[in-house]
């Protein structure tokens, strides 16, 4: 069950939402069901009120939860949700759908920088890479076919084996061999006709569409470290956007439209 935020360096918000979140992903809380009230969330993680409130807040801005006035909280249902706005992996956006996530397809490929690759990394053509294919499951059907690339210098620099990359999240190894955290990530997203590779991997119909997302991820100091391309199943997600405005007018402006 939940722990009590207490304990962490984290704050309290940050843990609270982190607990919560595990508690989803990890099937104690399942999809469809209710939440705890948030008074028994106050016990449990020993916070206060306001904590639990922004916690949910965060978790509903994720798209894990929807909160329905006046009933209470309870955990999304299928299908599986992403939410742009956050930057998490293919395996937690998968799990907090209550599913199990797993891999179909997996390969360590080497290669050279042409230069879409080249310049997305900031490295010269001809550069040594090594990219992680994989087919992405969940419940056992495909449904993300992905090819994560970083350069053979960076995972030399890492000191760890590339083998890892076949079945631990990039992500982790750079930070605890590296001790870089990825900050931030820049994507382009079109929906595309699969590529016949694609429809293999994934068992589509011939000409079946997907939604491709090829995104960037840039350490604290804007270092490119990862290059990502990714076929998405698009009936298999609910991909969610949070937009924010339009900005309010200012007073003057609306006076001088009367």
């Amino acid at each position: 069950m939940l722990k009590s935020a207490k304990i962490e360096r984290k704050t309290l918000t940050e843990v609270a939402q982190q607990e919560l979140r595990q508690a989803i992903i990890g099937g104690t809380f399942r999809p469809g069901s209710q939440l705890p009230t948030e008074a028994e969330l106050c016990e449990m993680l020993s916070v206060s009120r306001t904590v639990v409130r922004e916690a949910l807040r965060v978790l509903e801005d994720d798209g894990l939860v929807v909160r329905r006035h006046g009933i209470g909280t309870f955990v999304r249902n299928q299908p599986i949700l992403k939410n742009l706005n956050f930057n998490f992996g293919i395996t937690e956006m998968i799990e907090s759908a209550g599913l199990k996530a797993g891999a179909s397809h997996l390969a360590l490929l080497k290669e050279t920088a042409g230069q879409e690759k080249a310049d997305q990394l900031r490295v010269d053509p001809g550069t040594p890479l090594i990219t992680v294919e994989r087919v992405r499951t969940a419940d056992g059907r495909p449904v993300v076919y992905s090819l994560d690339t970083l350069t053979e210098s960076l995972i030399q620099r890492a000191g760890f084996d590339p083998q890892l990359l076949l079945t631990e999240s990039i992500y982790n190894l750079l930070q605890t061999s590296l001790g870089q955290v990825i900050e931030y990530g820049v994507a382009r997203l079109r929906p595309v006709t699969a590529p016949r590779h694609v429809v293999e991997k994934l068992k589509l119909p011939p000409n079946a569409l997907a939604l491709y997302i090829a995104q960037t991820d840039y350490s604290a100091g804007d270092e490119p470290l990862v290059y990502s391309c990714e076929y998405h199943l698009p009936d298999a997600f609910d991909f969610l956007v949070w937009r924010r405005g339009p900005t309010r007018l200012q007073s003057s402006a609306i006076d001088s439209t009367k």
